[in-house]
């Protein structure tokens, strides 16, 4: 039975972040932060925790995982305020709620908990919108404590709607916005609830959250391409998320990486969330890690 430690992390806008932490007998300096997708929990993929743990049981690296601001549909994330009596209060979150850039602070307290317990290399592995937001942190951050990126599953949520679907919706959200309604919860336009700046961040071409634009005709990549870390990209080959081959993907992420030390992996019959093939996608990742 895997021996996993409930934690927590603290962001330096002090909200509080549950988590899982794994802690190998034999630890060396490295350790994995882990980056759950859309509307996931830190232990959404239990299976996938538990073929990592044993891998960095194998290697000696940690390893956690933590909520973020996007945990679950809608929710709500305790903060740190000295005023309330319990010195709790909350903050709206989830999916449908969540700012895409504070992602870099969600991140910041992962890493910081990691270097807390002992380490002093972090690899990034971020899945699904995960992967959005492990690239936007590598690639807009400059945290010598991170060194190496997994971009897992990195597809383009933009690209899961029509572009005739979203020029009929986005008119309607920044009217709400001009309105004053861009907290409103509104639902109908996915499988959860959002807020109308929550969906232009997610389906408006060129946001901060539009990392990966593979999908247009002159892919930019920018965040991606500033990504100078060792960096590996894995795909699974039978994703349901893709709107195209992902060997098409796969040449664009190869085409924009200035990455010196640069890897990436299409594995045979695996889909998005990699079940059935958690092991196989552990001990890919730790056989990486261990060349950089």
């Amino acid at each position: 039975m895997k021996k996993y430690f409930i934690a927590e992390c603290i962001t330096k806008d002090d909200l509080i972040h549950q988590g899982l932490y794994f802690e190998p007998t034999k630890k060396s300096d490295t350790a994995i932060l882990y980056v759950h997708g859309l509307s996931s929990v830190f232990h959404g993929h239990m299976a996938t925790c538990d073929a990592f743990a044993d891998m960095c049981k194998d290697k000696g690296f940690g390893f956690a995982s933590f909520n973020n601001r996007g945990f679950c549909l809608i929710s709500g994330i305790q903060k740190k305020d000295p005023t309330a009596l319990t010195g709790i209060g909350h903050i709206p979150g989830g999916a449908g709620q969540e700012i895409f850039e504070d992602c870099v602070l969600d991140i910041d307290g992962g890493v910081t908990f990691l270097v807390q317990q002992g380490y002093s290399k972090i690899v990034l592995v971020g899945r699904s919108t995960g992967a959005n937001k492990a690239c936007f942190y590598a690639g807009t951050v400059d945290d010598p404590r991170v060194i190496g990126v997994v971009l897992n599953s990195a597809v383009s949520d933009r690209l899961e709607k029509t572009p005739e679907e979203i020029a009929k919706t986005l008119p309607l959200m920044k009217k709400k916005i001009e309105e004053g309604k861009e907290h409103e919860l509104l639902v109908g336009y996915s499988f959860f609830p959002m807020t109308p700046k929550r969906y232009i961040s997610l389906y408006e071409k060129g946001t901060k959250e539009d990392v990966f634009d593979y999908g247009d005709e002159k892919p930019k990549m920018t965040v991606y391409s500033q990504i100078k870390k060792p960096l590996f990209v894995v795909m699974g080959e039978n994703d349901e998320h893709i709107d195209r081959p992902v060997k098409d993907i796969m040449k664009v992420f190869e085409g924009k990486t200035t990455s010196k030390n640069y890897k990436s992996m299409i594995v045979p019959g695996a889909i998005h969330g990699f079940e059935g093939k958690e092991r196989e996608l552990a001990t890919y990742i730790g056989e990486w890690i261990t060349t950089i």
